[in-house]
């Protein structure tokens, strides 16, 4: 008797996973694979990361064609199955291919939803489900600015992120009062906001799309409430669809999902379906972990192996934006049968919440600190009492550490892989990065949110500092270079545009990628500075209409500056103004045809929205006299509308307190009984820690020197998105103090500082006349 035929309809990671379960059973079978898209099985879950730009396609690829091969399996890419014959028990495809089977799996996956409003088929409007669509995001950012987001939830703010790092404006429209409504109570969704409001991203709530505005091409959108937005490019991510067509069509039950049992079977004999189309008990599950988990059951059962069926997962889920620790699982509402524990650190911007019923742990969120989500989330799986786990709630990220794991923790829920696991792969085979790990071992190579324990587990293996960055110094995927050596080429061979150093420095891809494009423009601005690209700022938009923060330098106002503001509101009917972090007002609401008038009324320079720049400095008024608003004016102004590698945050503080929290600013100064203390490298959030003391300055005017010094040389010697603190741990603080020490290399770094500004000033005035 020969082989039974097994077809798999879907190339995507739930159905693959499924085979490779298959296939460790031992059980013989004639595989077929049958995927509409053109590329090898890839990791959906990455596509944010492509977006932006910490992974490219050979990143993600989960399957090689040489695995395939191997093992036997016919794949047909960009081909798509449109008709199952259950009697004939045949597959039929658009390429006019007619597949028999025994056994077949089902694994379509799902699709956007695409809002079913007018103008939703113009071009420019996209889903977000394909590397195709990544692509398209990344090309449409070479020739527009304006994009928005329909949908605040995981998927739509990793969109956002990723086109925010590839330079657009992106506003994201949420119908709820609250983004991730889903994962998130409002307490952690306000601050997760006010995160990514900080790092450029706005938001336009209890909002509901009536139209895409345009001719051929989306221009803009109107909403129910009669607000218009303009938009170039406009990515739809408020969920998905469970491919279910090909099962209606063919007589298998469906709901919303194709309906399974236990062990993934279908209405139909021989036929079952697993993942993103799949419905088990009425839940459709999209995250990873059960996806696997199914594919497990289904493997077993297809085999003949004995199997105690699926009995459904615990949903959880991390935002993968890169500095933004955010985690949700199980089930996070409050009601009259459960009870929550809460921890807030407004300081350390840390917020944490569990819940449980009948006393057993039943959901979490985390954010600002994650490192305890692992055995969180297990003690939801294993529903461990709250005295349990109100122990591992508190503890801090130290205490929580892998080396305290026991080794039949599970550190990869995805694959569930333990820290035993990953140990005796790291020994035996002698692992030396996370991408050993995962591919001996599959650890992080699904949704890649254990990367970070994994880091940290090598480091307590080796006994030895890990750096996971030592595989690959290069700028980028796209050349062997160097960020150095790129710089150094541009100014050997003189070149002057993004293509012409992709070209002469023989890039592999002619385009560029996400990460390089943006970081060769941003060295050229830096060795031949343009000052069109870096003052002349739009006004920040909102809702059709712009915002203004006028500049108060130093935090600090008199009453004819509040007369004219306030007279400015009133004329002009501004509907909302407000205190923002970083002490100024914000002015929102402002008419575009008021926008010049208002500018001209307030007498007052205009912060620019804050993207790699110094950001409005954070002062204290404690002290006996004004030197700390002064210092921080005159940082302001020497400083002002310069490029700078990666945004800087600065507090200054007079008082014992420090009620600025300047010891964890980039840069921080603190008045201290022998003069001026200078910290350098803070760092803020989830492991605060104190900046290193860069030095000592008796007055403040001298503390100010020092500081234009060191902002200077950290322009001229940073890479591109270097933090102050990555900076400092590369060239040392050391070297840093020797250049600021001096007095003639200091001078030097001044007076280029000053040049620049004057450049500046000079071409601003040009480009308002």
């Amino acid at each position: 008797m020969g082989k039974q035929r097994l077809v798999l309809i879907g190339n995507g990671m739930a159905g693959v996973r499924s085979i490779e379960e298959i296939l460790k059973l031992e059980k013989e079978f004639e595989i077929v694979i049958i995927g509409s898209e053109p590329h090898l099985n890839y990791n959906r879950i990455l596509l944010s990361s492509v977006l932006q730009g910490e992974a490219d396609m050979p990143d993600i690829t989960l399957s090689t064609r040489s695995w395939y091969e191997e093992n036997g399996i016919a794949l047909y890419t960009g081909e798509t199955a449109v008709r199952i014959n259950t009697d004939k028990r045949t597959v039929a495809t658009d390429q006019n291919r007619e597949i028999s089977y025994d056994k077949l799996i089902i694994a379509t996956g799902s699709s956007p939803f695409i809002l079913p409003i007018q103008g939703a088929d113009k071009e420019g409007v996209y889903g977000f489900r394909t590397i195709e669509d990544c692509r398209a995001f990344i090309d449409a950012s070479r020739q527009f600015q304006k994009a928005v987001v329909i949908g605040g939830g995981i998927l739509g703010l990793e969109a956002a992120m990723g086109l925010v790092n590839l330079g657009m404006d992106v506003d994201v429209v949420q119908h709820s009062s609250h983004i991730m409504q889903s994962q998130l109570d409002p307490p952690a969704s306000a601050m997760l906001q006010d995160e990514l409001e900080r790092r450029g991203i706005r938001f336009l709530l209890e909002k509901d799309t009536e139209e895409i505005l345009g001719t051929g091409r989306a221009e803009g959108m109107r909403f129910k409430d009669g607000t218009k937005i303009r938009a170039d490019l406009i990515v739809m991510a408020a969920g998905v669809r469970p491919n279910i067509e090909l099962a209606k069509t063919s007589g298998i039950s469906i709901n919303r999902g194709i309906i399974v049992n236990d062990y993934m079977q279908t209405n139909v004999p021989n036929v079952y379906a697993v993942g993103e189309c799949a419905e088990h008990n009425g839940i459709v599950y999209g995250l990873i972990k059960p996806l696997y988990e199914q594919g497990e059951v289904l493997a077993k059962h297809i085999c003949g192996s004995e199997c105690g069926g699926y009995h459904g997962s615990v949903q959880s889920a991390t935002l993968k934006i890169a500095g933004v620790d955010v985690f949700s699982a199980g089930n996070i509402t409050e009601d009259e049968t459960t009870t929550a524990i809460k921890l807030l650190d407004e300081s350390a911007g840390i917020y944490k919440k569990a819940v449980f019923q009948a006393d057993k742990m039943a959901g979490v969120i985390l954010y600002g600190d994650t490192s305890s989500k692992q055995k969180l989330l297990e003690s939801i799986v294993k529903q461990r009492d709250i005295t349990v786990v109100k122990k591992e709630f508190f503890q801090s990220g130290e205490e929580n550490s892998v080396a305290s794991m026991p080794l039949g923790e599970t550190i990869c829920q995805c694959n569930a892989v333990s820290k035993g696991t990953i140990i005796e792969a790291v020994r035996i085979h002698g692992l030396k990065t996370a991408d050993d790990v995962k591919r001996c071992t599959k650890a992080s190579a699904s949704c890649g949110g254990c990367k970070p324990l994994i880091e940290e587990l090598l480091i307590h293996a080796s006994d030895q500092q890990y750096d996971a960055q030592i595989a690959n110094k290069a700028m980028c995927s796209c050349t062997s270079l160097t960020e150095d050596e790129v710089v150094n080429e541009i100014q050997m061979r003189h070149l002057s545009s993004v293509q012409d150093v992709i070209s002469a420095l023989g890039w592999k891809n002619s385009s560029g990628c996400s990460y390089c494009v943006p970081a060769i423009h941003y060295y050229l601005r830096m060795i031949r500075p343009r000052a069109e690209e870096s003052v002349l700022f739009e006004p920040e938009q909102e809702g059709g209409t712009s915002v203004l923060v006028p500049q108060m330098y130093g935090g600090r106002t008199n009453a004819d500056e509040l007369k004219r503001i306030a007279d400015v509101i009133e004329k002009y009917h501004i509907p909302q103004a407000f205190i923002t972090h970083g002490q100024r007002l914000r002015l929102s609401g402002v008419k575009r045809e008021h926008l010049q008038s208002v500018k001209e009324e307030l007498q007052m320079p205009v912060c620019p929205p804050q993207k790699q720049a110094i950001g409005t400095i954070k002062t204290c008024s404690c002290g006996p006299d004004d030197a700390v608003q002064t210092l921080a004016a005159d940082l302001e102004r020497a400083a002002e509308s310069l490029l700078i590698p990666a945004k800087v945050s600065i507090g200054i503080s007079a008082c014992l307190d420090d009620c600025v929290y300047a010891a964890v600013q980039d840069i921080g100064i603190l008045k201290a009984n022998r003069g001026w203390d200078i910290y350098a490298g803070g760092q803020g959030g989830q492991n605060a820690s104190a900046g290193e003391l860069l030095s000592v300055a008796e007055t403040a005017a001298e503390a100010g020197e020092l500081l234009k010094g060191f902002l200077q040389y950290y322009r001229e010697t940073a890479n591109y998105l270097e933090q102050i603190r990555q900076w400092i741990e590369r060239v040392g603080i050391i070297h840093i103090r020797e250049v600021l020490f001096d007095n003639w290399l200091r001078s030097q770094l001044i007076e280029r500082l000053k040049a620049e500004k004057r450049l500046m000033e000079q071409e601003m005035i040009k480009g308002l006349m």
